[in-house]
């Protein structure tokens, strides 16, 4: 059986590998581990969906495929684009995001509008509700692909106090969130779970900091493991058809 493939995409702000931080520290080495061939493109860190698509498609333009895209965040819409619209649907088994504002975020409507020196930024424009609304009425899925999303939600009182304020926008407007995106914007295609986790702890960003009040730290290797899993299973179900 051919080497599964497994493309690990950041989100907004994110990078590959910076200093001593990698963006997929967790998952990286798990799939290399479980015998999968792991590719981490490097995007703009807070340029549009299309002009970080379009960095994606040229990365990605000489891999023949499958390929099973894993993407945080901003990065499930990155592949989304690139997928229908830049021709990666002919070389994508499947896309699995996890928090990806699918709907937009109430966090990006306040940005862009208030004095938040974010407005200045073309990436949190992208990702207003408003703009996430028309991106999905011209980027449809491709029927080839198998679409497949994670959410993560958070109580209020388990979220680091840096992002509680963009947690309660969310909440009066949508509901249970990781603090940047709703359990309900990150529901694309098949819904594969809902994990206790804020946004930056699916990628073992731990921004918890308050020494009076103690919570479990949530782990994402066994996220990342499940997932590994399932793409096994779909490429030797794929040999064995």
């Amino acid at each position: 059986m051919k080497q599964p493939t497994v493309v690990l995409i950041h989100g907004l702000f994110g990078f590959t590998r910076l200093l001593w931080l990698e963006y997929f520290r967790v998952a990286r080495p798990l799939y290399a581990s479980m015998g999968m061939r792991v590719l981490v493109p490097s995007l703009p860190p807070v340029a549009t969906i299309r002009e970080r698509a379009a960095v994606l498609a040229r990365q990605l333009a000489d891999e023949a495929g499958p390929l099973h895209l894993v993407a945080h965040s901003m990065g499930g819409l990155d592949a989304r684009y690139w997928i229908s619209c830049l021709g990666g649907g002919m070389k994508v088994a499947s896309l699995t995001t996890l928090a990806t504002p699918h709907h937009g975020s109430p966090v990006a409507d306040h940005v862009c509008t208030s004095l938040s020196p974010f407005r200045l930024l073309k990436g949190p424009h992208a990702l207003t509700t408003s703009a996430m609304q028309q991106f999905n009425d011209t980027t449809p899925d491709d029927p080839a692909v198998i679409y497949r999303s994670y959410a993560a939600v958070r109580p209020l009182a388990e979220l680091p106090w840096l992002v509680r304020r963009y947690a309660r926008m969310i909440q009066q407007h949508e509901g249970d969130n990781d603090s940047q995106v709703s359990g309900t914007s990150a529901c694309w295609g098949e819904l594969a779970g809902c994990v206790p986790a804020d946004h930056f702890e699916l990628i073992s960003l731990n921004l918890w900091f308050n020494p009076f009040t103690s919570r479990s730290v949530y782990d994402p290797l066994p996220l990342y493991r499940e997932i590994g899993e399932w793409v096994l299973e779909q490429e030797k179900q794929a040999h064995a058809g």
